[in-house]
């Protein structure tokens, strides 16, 4: 194993052991329980990545998944990704997350534009966004919905 695959391996480690540390609720019911749900993920994260929780009928959580991978500054996704994801972990309803590694929790055009779009077509489906939260390094967080 070389120099750099342990130092990976170390801060992966790391970050584990953050998470466990980290009360998480189990429930998610507001941007807040949101954040604190995806903070130990992604606020350390130096790219952008976007994360579904689908939910029970009393917004527990029944499974996590990362939906893209991106740069510094944008994560690309398109709509059918996110609502395929929410029916294939049989979701009563679905959180979206993603960091902004900038530390300015205020929410992209791009990103309220493809809220509304999920908004609009899981609405149709029967499955609803309940949030979609924005999490930084800081600990800010803003929500994308309530606005």
């Amino acid at each position: 194993m070389s120099d750099a695959q342990r130092l990976l391996a170390a801060i992966e480690l790391g970050r584990r052991v953050h998470a466990a540390r980290t009360r998480r609720p189990r429930r998610l019911r507001s941007p807040r329980d949101i954040a604190r749900f995806f903070e130990p993920t992604l606020a350390p994260l130096v790219h952008e990545e976007l994360w579904m929780a689908a939910l029970d009928v009393h917004h527990g959580v029944r499974g996590v998944r990362m939906l893209a991978r991106g740069g510094l500054t944008a994560t690309v996704v398109q709509q059918t990704d996110v609502l395929r994801a929410a029916l294939e972990m049989a979701a009563t309803s679905f959180v979206l997350c993603h960091n902004h590694p900038s530390g300015d929790p205020k929410p992209t055009d791009e990103g309220v534009d493809l809220t509304n779009a999920v908004e609009h077509a899981a609405h149709l489906i029967g499955v609803p966004l309940a949030d979609h939260v924005i999490v930084t390094p800081a600990g800010r967080f803003s929500s994308v919905l309530r606005r």
